[in-house]
């Protein structure tokens, strides 16, 4: 069967207090698990914050009082698998960056957590950072036979490339099978790096609030619904398709020069910023992918079908997609009809003209796109 999952969605407020800062308090459990079924209509959600004492804590309670069931070791919301995940800060070469690691089962985890506890600083906080030097980790995610995907890999802050130049440079000893793609990336921009041969990409979120869960997600095939299955198929190349917004949207897509707050694409590895000239640049995922190491061949990987980002899409609001919802019962069910030849010009029939107009036009690409930078997302205009 075919499952829709965001593998990276952190929790911003647990047990009463701040667990991301700054985030909601609107952010909760409970809250990411009743949006993730009745707005997106994801399957299957990672959550990102597992180590971090509050949130097992209330997960515990939870399960406790049955709101979340424990079947089998796996974690489920009604019909919604909870895979136990966890961000954390490692460093490489005087830099940091980010890595996922996902667990089959909570009992893993919290084995995990209680053996290497010391490990780690911030376990009150998302992401916790990693004491120890590369050698460690690898050998302690060897020994917890650990599945880890780089985060966020080709963004400028905590991104694996901002640390390395390629994979093995970093893991001498732990099979990376997965790279998280996100923001301001698509499948189609790194196909052609030498990394990504033979690895999964996933696109999740990395949600910091209840509208962007499911912003980005993965069509994936699996044989059943738990979470050793859902990681055996990432592994093994069974992600159907990506699911994300145009990466020419995302905030870091261009490279940025603080200086003077413009944004263009460098030419060389020490950029230097073609208007001022100054070297206080943010290394955007476009260049930075353009620097890794790249293979020549027939290098296809899934398809990548855009979402639809209503906040950064001129004419789109809150109203219409409440509306829209309304209508198609989920966001991703709007989403397959948006990718859909054969279905989505049914929408004209069940959405305002001025809509449909907007919608048709965004179809057919008839639209132009302020890129993102410099932390600023990008934004779609009919003009």
């Amino acid at each position: 069967m075919r499952v829709y999952a965001d593998l990276h969605v952190h929790v911003g407020f647990s047990n009463g207090r701040y667990i991301k800062i700054p985030s909601s308090k609107e952010l909760t459990i409970e809250n990411i698990l009743k949006i993730s079924k009745n707005e997106k209509g994801l399957n299957v959600i990672g959550i990102v914050d597992f180590l971090c004492d509050d949130v097992l804590s209330e997960v515990e309670t939870l399960i406790d009082c049955g709101r979340i069931s424990l079947k089998d070791n796996n974690l489920y919301f009604e019909d919604i698998l909870i895979i136990p995940a966890a961000e954390i800060e490692l460093r490489y070469n005087q830099e940091d960056f980010h890595c996922l690691i996902f667990f089959e089962s909570i009992d893993k985890l919290i084995s995990f957590k209680k053996q290497n506890k010391r490990y780690f600083n911030q376990l009150n906080f998302s992401c916790p950072v990693f004491k120890g030097n590369i050698e460690d980790f690898e050998k302690i995610a060897k020994d917890f036979n650990l599945f880890v995907v780089p985060a966020h890999a080709f963004t400028p802050y905590k991104g694996f490339y901002s640390a390395a130049f390629a994979i093995e440079e970093v893991f001498k000893k732990l099979e990376i099978y997965t790279i998280e793609l996100g923001l301001s990336a698509d499948s189609y921009m790194v196909k052609d790096a030498f990394d990504i041969q033979g690895r999964t990409l996933l696109s999740n979120s990395d949600a910091h609030s209840l509208r962007n869960i499911a912003r980005e997600f993965n069509e994936i095939e699996v044989l059943k619904l738990t979470a050793d299955m859902v990681l055996k198929s990432i592994k093994e190349n069974k992600v159907i398709a990506n699911y994300g917004i145009n990466p020419r949207l995302g905030k870091y897509h261009k490279s940025y020069c603080k200086s003077c707050n413009l944004s263009f694409n460098i030419e060389k590895r020490q950029p230097i910023c073609p208007f001022c000239g100054r070297t206080n640049i943010v290394v955007g995922v476009e260049d930075r992918i353009s620097m890794l190491k790249k293979i020549k061949g027939n290098n296809k990987k899934p398809p990548y079908f855009y979402t639809f980002p209503f906040e950064l899409v001129e004419g789109f609001g809150e109203k219409t997609r409440e509306k829209i919802i309304e209508i198609f019962k989920t966001e991703i069910n709007f989403v397959k009809a948006l990718n859909n030849d054969q279905s989505y010009k049914d929408l004209k029939f069940l959405v305002s003209n001025n809509i449909w107009e907007k919608l048709n036009r965004y179809i057919k690409g008839q639209y132009s796109v302020k890129f993102g930078a410099g932390g600023y997302f990008g934004k779609i205009r009919f003009e």
